[in-house]
């Protein structure tokens, strides 16, 4: 879970989700899973806030491209962290998707106190955590009941979920081309 909340592209929600389905026959409790996973997404993010407290944006202008990190979603994500502070950074590390690096970018950049912003990353983080990994564990315990409704349309669902993710990739490098 350290490199999910980085700009690497790491599906933390899909990894949660997993973990979850794994413990239906391990005897880990969710909190305690939830607990190590928030550790770890705590360590990513100020990894990430660091590298952007000491560098800043200039970082982001030379290497962000590479990352689908552009300036306007710096700016756009920096005007409502202005706009909302803490609120903002809780707030979406609750949002699935939500590009979190995002936040512990302009966290750093604005030199936010590291101590509030471990807090809030931890308070928000963990709720999150442990709702994926819950919704993975009921999954997985419910398999069998699932699959009947799920085996017939697993294959187009499977086809339209990459086409959608192709298009989301070749959308954001012809906007970096530009």
């Amino acid at each position: 879970m350290v490199v999910e909340p980085t700009v690497l592209p790491f599906p933390g929600e899909i990894i949660l989700t997993l973990a979850g389905w794994l413990l239906v026959n391990n005897n880990y409790d969710l909190f305690y899973v939830s607990t190590i996973a928030t550790i770890g997404t705590l360590i990513g993010c100020l990894i990430e806030y660091y590298i952007s407290r000491k560098f800043g944006l200039r970082l982001i202008s030379k290497f962000g491209k590479y990352f689908f990190i552009t300036e306007k979603d710096i700016k756009r994500t920096e005007s409502y962290f202005l706009r909302y502070g803490y609120y903002f950074l809780f707030i979406t590390r609750f949002i699935p998707l939500f590009p979190k690096p995002l936040t512990s970018i302009i966290a750093g950049i604005y030199k936010m106190n590291i101590y509030k912003y471990s807090l809030i990353t931890f308070a928000a983080s963990f709720p999150a955590n442990l709702i994926y990994i819950y919704v993975g564990n009921k999954l997985g315990k419910n398999y069998e009941n699932i699959a009947v409704y799920i085996d017939p349309v697993k294959l187009p669902l499977l086809i339209i979920i990459f086409i959608l993710i192709l298009f989301y990739f070749v959308i954001k490098f012809y906007k970096l081309k530009k």
